[in-house]
């Protein structure tokens, strides 16, 4: 599983019309094959910062998700809504199968790469 974080800090004045886009991504992508989960989350001290959290089965849909029309035509309307640049970090898990036999301190930490 890979999971995708980005930060979006918008400018005070378009923050409507970003939301209307980021309601047709999340409808869009959720549809997408191997999208595990996509949800904007707004800040509770900022409430011009947006945070998208996405998950996706792996890289391969990762990077078909990045290939879509609808990916494209978001990031080109974009950039004219935010004061600076997206900030994205992307986190790899080698998912273990669950033992219930054992706590959660007996089991091994699963492998995690940090972007």
């Amino acid at each position: 599983m890979i999971m995708v974080q980005s930060t979006f800090q918008l400018d005070s004045k378009n923050k409507d019309e970003v939301i209307r886009l980021m309601r047709s991504m999340v409808r869009l992508c959720r549809q997408e094959h191997g999208c595990i989960s996509y949800e904007y989350y707004e800040g509770v001290t900022d409430p011009y910062q947006i945070i998208l959290l996405q998950e996706w089965e792996n890289g391969d849909c990762l990077q078909e998700h990045y290939q879509t029309d609808h990916m494209a035509e978001f990031l080109n309307k974009l950039g004219k809504y935010l004061d600076r640049p997206v900030s994205t970090r992307s986190y790899v898990s080698q998912e273990e199968p669950a033992v219930s036999a054992h706590s959660s301190e007996d089991l091994p930490k699963p492998e995690q790469t940090i972007h």
